[in-house]
């Protein structure tokens, strides 16, 4: 049997905002859908974090969510899995109120919200949702107890790159799921894998930390326990650089998205605005010109380029002098960022 995994879709992210929304109508009925019908898939699972906001939702984000993605596969006939995630859930410390439950009753989806184990042509996976207060103990039991070969959950391991540059020092430790010939898991959007668990990664670029990053879905064959890649050609972040002149891609494929010009010699004043006055008229989100890119700092350094939010914070952190643990810090000025991204 061929299965899709699909995780970490975050219907509704960025504060609603309409550019995402267009970037995943285009990336569902242009990829995945003509994939689905194409391959015969009759099967998904979602490891987590279907919508974005764990307390609302906005009624355009929840009807294009069904238009591009719910819809299509439900006139497929195709049956979902879908485990509940830390996005998924309207308290911290229980699964009980998960949004997959309360939006999605109208298909045919198993909401996975606490572990379990389901058979899928004679192989069993054990499936472990978001691990909270609540099913603590019952998710360490289960993956003690389990004779699966497989396992797949939304989890928080250590070790692993939770976004570009930045590894996590907390977590589950991996050594507990050694017992499994292969572990799937959603939550961490960086595609990545060490020893038999696999990070999935998401579908989509989100932030501009994820510039460059390889997105996409998986397919699972359950007699190999291989996992094919798929990935999303259509990138949300592009970066320009401009030396008296620059190459503009297909416009197709700009539009919409997010763009930063990068001016390494401007030139002629009259041929660069004309190049830029080309790239609004595309109908990007959002055009950056960044024209200073060597700054001279008192102690004779030079910073090259510019980088991304994150990666200025963390170096930022690693650089001064405190006494607590840094990793701390740098988790809530994530958190914050986050946060900030979304108004």
């Amino acid at each position: 049997m061929k299965i899709l995994l699909i995780t970490d879709q975050h219907f509704g992210v960025r504060n609603d905002n309409l550019h995402f929304v267009e970037h995943y109508r285009k990336f569902y009925s242009r990829i995945v859908i003509p994939f689905i019908k194409a391959s015969g898939i009759k099967e998904i699972i979602n490891l987590g974090d279907t919508f974005d906001k764990r307390r609302s939702i906005n009624y355009m984000s929840l009807e294009a969510a069904k238009e591009m993605w719910f819809d299509p596969i439900k006139e497929l006939g195709c049956k979902m899995t879908a485990l509940v995630g830390n996005h998924d859930i309207y308290y911290k410390n229980t699964l009980r109120i998960n949004s997959p439950d309360e939006l999605l009753g109208g298909y045919d989806i198993d909401v996975i919200d606490e572990p379990t184990t389901r058979s899928f042509d004679g192989t069993d996976i054990l499936f472990l949702p978001w691990i909270c207060d609540e099913n603590y103990d019952q998710s360490l039991r289960c993956i003690t107890e389990s004779t699966a070969p497989l396992c797949m959950g939304h989890l928080e391991l250590n070790g692993f790159e939770a976004h570009p540059g930045h590894v996590m020092d907390h977590g589950t430790d991996m050594s507990l799921f050694r017992k499994f010939k292969k572990v799937f898991s959603g939550h961490y959007h960086t595609k990545s894998n060490k020893d038999n668990c696999y990070y999935l990664g998401n579908p989509y670029q989100l932030y501009w930390n994820d510039y460059a990053q390889k997105r996409g879905f998986h397919v699972l064959d359950t007699d190999t326990y291989k996992t094919t890649f798929y990935r999303n050609p259509f990138d949300t972040f592009h970066k320009l650089y401009y030396n008296n002149g620059v190459a503009i891609p297909n416009e197709e494929d700009l539009k919409g998205t997010y763009v930063k010009l990068i001016v390494e010699d401007k030139g002629d004043y009259s041929k660069f605005d004309y190049k830029v006055k080309q790239l609004q008229d595309i109908g990007l989100a959002d055009l950056k010109i960044i024209e200073d890119l060597s700054v001279d700092l008192e102690n004779g350094d030079t910073v090259v380029e510019t980088e991304d939010t994150m990666t200025l914070l963390d170096n930022y952190i690693d650089g001064i002098d405190i006494k607590v643990d840094k990793n701390n810090v740098k988790d809530i000025m994530r958190s914050l960022y986050m946060e900030a991204a979304e108004l």
